[in-house]
């Protein structure tokens, strides 16, 4: 008689195999999970990543935008004016974007130094702050007068000329009690007490009275100059800037100017009472016959203030190079 064993599987070795299954289930599930929660995170992350270089790039944009707006509008701003060291506040529009605000702070440093700083924000979900710094300058075209009076010739200082200490306070531009008159070599001064005249080489450069091809090119290109092509009479009024004579220049009635008057010829006033504060330039060379400053009833203010604010003024400030930079929020 033949006996046949089968083999059954035990239900606990059954329910083992389903567990395992299950829980392989569910870890591939949370795997899954992961996955996704990782692919939408990313995605989230990526979305606001791109949201926040628009910004950045906008608002770049914008303050590069009002920084150029503001520098091209120095004019009209009056720069050349701002006292040292004191920022002037100029809110700039964004043309066709009004969630963009940007205020630019212009603050006149010493040497003809201009600082922009255009701080940028914004409104909305995505918030951003940026804040661009420029350096411009008003370039020099040669350096300010020696004296209230300067003259290449002889000088003629007649009855009632006085020469009134400057009395500007701003501390780049203030300038010490100096000579009254300077003159190119061999020039002489007649009518003044010797000790407030000097002979210099400086009254001889052509430079020193702003008539070069060079500085004509830059001041003419500022636009904020008088110029005459030959000889000019003023017979009276008042004058502020730089005023440039070709030829000679008589100032035949009452006359007040502030700032720099510079003649090729010589410059007579005698006739009249004529006030200056700064400074007069005579290029005329050396004559026996006609002096190339003749003065009475003439009041000279020596005032370096005046004078560089009349340069500044005809001078458009350009950005440095290699001086600017950003601060990123």
């Amino acid at each position: 008689m033949t006996h046949t064993s089968v083999l059954r599987k035990s239900p606990l070795r059954k329910r083992e195999s389903r567990g395992i299954a299950l829980f392989a289930a569910l870890a591939l599930m949370a795997v899954i999970a992961l996955l996704v929660a990782g692919a939408a995170a990313s995605t989230s992350l990526s979305q606001r990543s791109a949201r926040y270089a628009r910004v950045d790039v906008e608002l770049t944009n914008a303050a590069d935008y009002a920084l150029a707006s503001v520098l091209a509008d120095s004019r009209t701003l009056s720069f050349a004016d701002l006292p040292l060291g004191k920022p002037l506040m100029i809110d700039t529009p964004i043309p066709g974007d009004h969630d963009i605000q940007v205020r630019v702070a212009v603050t006149r440093l010493a040497f003809g130094v201009l600082w922009l700083v255009a701080d940028a924000s914004n409104g909305g979900t995505d918030r951003g702050h940026r804040r661009v710094n420029l350096v411009a300058r008003f370039h020099s075209v040669g350096k300010p007068p020696a004296a209230g009076v300067v003259a290449q010739g002889d000088v003629e200082i007649g009855a009632n000329v006085t020469f009134p200490s400057d009395t500007s306070t701003d501390p780049e531009c203030a300038s010490s009690a100096g000579s009254s008159i300077v003159v190119g070599p061999g020039a002489v001064v007649h009518g003044l007490d010797s000790a407030l005249a000097v002979s210099s080489p400086v009254a001889a450069d052509s430079a020193a009275y702003y008539v070069t091809a060079a500085q004509q090119t830059a001041l003419r290109d500022g636009g904020q100059l008088v110029h005459t092509t030959g000889d000019t009479t003023i017979t009276g009024g008042a004058f502020d800037g730089i005023l440039i004579v070709d030829g000679a220049l008589t100032i035949s009635g009452p006359f007040a100017a502030s700032g720099l008057i510079v003649a090729r010829g010589p410059i007579t006033a005698v006739g009249a009472p004529f006030s200056m504060v700064g400074a007069v330039m005579s290029f005329a060379g050396k004559n026996s016959f006609t002096p190339a400053i003749k003065f009475s009833g003439v009041t000279i203010r020596y005032s370096l203030c005046a004078i560089d604010r009349a340069l500044r003024r005809a001078i458009i400030p350009r950005p440095v190079s290699q001086r600017s930079w950003a601060e990123l929020f």
